[in-house]
């Protein structure tokens, strides 16, 4: 029995026990490698090229660390990598409380989750530096996105056992959760835990270091509300500690299976053309009859915006949701964060496209009409003003695009390591050895390509004939812009983008999900994972 009355669910404390064991895990590894660069940084000094490198290195051995920086003891800004984050060095940031809490502590900190100035929560992990001479000289960190940098582990964990799983601080901030939209509110206070039971679940929770109980909330497609069980503990790790829980739900009733007629291969064309309609004449409509009511409109299940797999959904500017007719507990919430399985930052990728007139894009989404499976995605989006988009898409059930977890990590640490190499050598060099098919960065469908912001290619070992051209305005067989796509994803600071292009290992054209990073203020370093299958 626990504190709440419940019985708790064994198999639940031994999953509990094994995702908390992983978790641990990763967290040591990024204080193991603040350590190894601590040591390096008493013999460099905190600043200079030298210690650019250090953090550079660091990074390339985490492989969802997402910067590093050395602050002073005053707070300030000495070292930063990647070299996006350059402009930082010498900024004070004594204004932020993660800051000045790691300074005043003098030991290693693992931050609560706050806002970053790139647009998503992150945290700080840090390690103080002494000199030789046991002075306190400031402190190295690995900040970390939590949906990237534990979702290697919680992914495959929930696809295996069917647990969802949270992450909580004691102040009520939500580190983690399946349901990704949740990650930064709090349970405490946030709008959509408003009722009198969640409430008393919430605090339940982040006052008690370990439990079980039972309650009714939305389940993880935000469908419909279920009955749940949650059971928690508790990981406590440097200056930190959160509350760590699986969650099952009780029904076990089956979501309704609709009756549809999935779109095959080769119908995709003919639903491409019927879905840049529907896009445009539910834009039509909403330009006349306004926001609220177009959207009530796109809400309504049985209305004329929700017909096959096709439904209308809809943003504002911002990442609200305004309409998402299957899955309507979002309504009113931030969709910021919203990623797909594989990493893919969609709500950033919308607005792109939103803010530059509309167009189409790749991503892996549930679809509501096959128990809510995830599936690979083509949608497109179009703007109906300055203030909000809407969008719809179809499915594209025959293509797997969820990859492993391990592939996918070593695609983040083959761009790093083609970044940290064109750091090293310099652009000239590095933009050589990315050409040359002799070398190990032109490794078949694994090769090293990079492009200038502007859209001029740069390297492509496979198809020299096309270096130098500028593909800014390149089209794949589907309409999708992927060459602006990674150009503006890797202006967001870098991330996974999906493409339909050549496979030099097969000659054909296959779906690809790539991985692009800035090398600098001007270009881009990319690679990708071919899927072996295309849309046709």
């Amino acid at each position: 029995m626990n504190n709440s009355g419940n019985v708790q669910d064994s198999s639940m404390v031994l999953a509990l026990d094994r995702i908390i064991t992983e978790i641990q895990d990763e967290l040591d590894l990024v204080k193991e490698q603040n350590k190894i660069s601590v040591e390096s940084l008493k013999r460099s000094g905190l600043s200079g090229s030298e210690a650019t490198k250090i953090l550079s290195e660091k990074l390339s051995n985490v492989t969802h660390g997402h910067s590093s920086l050395i602050i002073s003891k005053e707070n300030d800004v000495t070292a930063a990598s990647p070299i996006r984050f350059i402009s930082l060095i010498g900024s004070d940031l004594g204004y932020q409380n993660e800051t000045r809490f790691a300074n005043e502590r003098k030991e290693p900190v693992i931050s609560n989750i706050f806002y970053l100035e790139e647009g998503f929560y992150g945290i700080s992990i840090s390690y103080p530096i002494f000199s030789e001479k046991n002075e306190y000289l400031g402190y190295t960190d690995v900040t970390i996105r939590p949906e990237e940098f534990l979702r290697p582990i919680l992914v495959p964990f929930t696809e295996q056992t069917g647990y969802e799983v949270f992450i909580l601080e004691t102040g009520g901030m939500t580190v983690y959760e399946t349901s990704e939209a949740e990650i930064g509110t709090n349970v405490l206070t946030d709008p959509i835990y408003d009722t009198n039971e969640m409430r008393n679940v919430s605090r339940t929770v982040v006052e008690n270091k370990e439990g079980a109980i039972e309650y009714t909330f939305w389940n993880q497609n935000w469908d419909k509300q279920v009955r749940r069980e949650a059971v928690w503990t508790s990981l406590e790790q440097d200056n930190q500690e959160w509350r760590i829980g699986l969650v099952k739900n009780l029904d076990d009733s089956n979501i309704e299976n609709r009756s549809v007629t999935q779109i095959s291969s080769s119908d995709l064309d003919t639903s491409i053309s019927d879905l840049k309609q529907f896009v445009q004449d539910a834009a039509a409509a909403a330009r006349m009859k306004g926001k609220e009511n177009a959207c009530a409109d796109f809400n309504n299940l049985s209305g004329a915006y929700v017909t096959d797999d096709m439904y209308i959904f809809a943003y504002d500017m911002n990442g609200t949701t305004l309409a998402l007719p299957y899955q309507q507990g979002l309504i009113g919430k931030s969709r910021m964060d919203l990623t797909d399985v594989n990493g893919l930052s969609i709500m950033p990728a919308f607005l792109d496209a939103a803010k530059r007139g509309g167009g189409f894009l790749y991503y892996i989404y549930k679809n509501p009409h096959n128990e809510y499976q995830n599936q690979l995605k083509l949608s497109l989006i179009e703007p109906v003003d300055e203030n909000w988009f809407i969008g719809s898409g179809v499915y594209v059930p025959w293509i797997n695009a969820e990859l492993n977890q391990e592939d996918i990590k070593a695609l983040i640490n083959r761009v790093k390591h083609a970044v940290s190499h064109a750091q090293e050598v310099g652009k000239e060099q590095a933009v050589k050895d990315f050409n040359d098919i002799n070398q190990s960065f032109a490794n078949g469908g694994s090769y090293i390509f990079a492009y200038g912001y502007d859209g001029t290619t740069i390297a492509l070992p496979y198809q020299p004939e096309i270096i130098g051209t500028n593909r800014m305005n390149y089209l794949d067989m589907y309409g999708v812009p992927i060459i602006a796509q990674e150009v503006y994803t890797a202006e967001r600071g870098g991330g996974f983008v999906y493409v339909v292009y050549y496979n030099p290992d097969t000659a054909n054209n296959e779906l690809k999900l790539c991985y692009v990073l800035p090398a600098g203020d001007d270009w881009l370093i990319g690679s990708g994972i071919y899927t072996g299958t295309n849309l046709i």
